[in-house]
């Protein structure tokens, strides 16, 4: 990835990556999830809010923009559009 890639690009190369089907890529999105550290044995974390990142927005420019207050951490996620419309 790099500060030019637009998130539909990231999409797709992921998809292909992981062996999906490219023509899907309609059926996915990345989001911009804000969370934290869950307690507990094991760690894990807790996404708290989430954003679907449109298109042709560029994440790693994003990433620069905004940083999450402390104790916060942010990270991007692949989702069903149908699981986003649920929610």
């Amino acid at each position: 990835a790099t500060p030019r890639c637009s998130a539909r690009q990231l999409v797709r190369e992921a998809l292909e990556r992981y062996g999906l089907d490219p023509e899907d890529l309609g059926q996915f999105a990345l989001c911009d999830v804000v969370g934290r550290p869950a307690g507990g044995p094991g760690g894990g974390w807790q996404g708290e809010y989430l954003r679907e990142v449109g298109d042709w927005e560029r994440p790693l420019v994003l990433q620069e923009l905004w940083k999450p207050k402390a104790g916060w951490s942010r990270r991007f996620e692949i989702r069903r559009r149908t699981e986003l419309e649920r929610a």
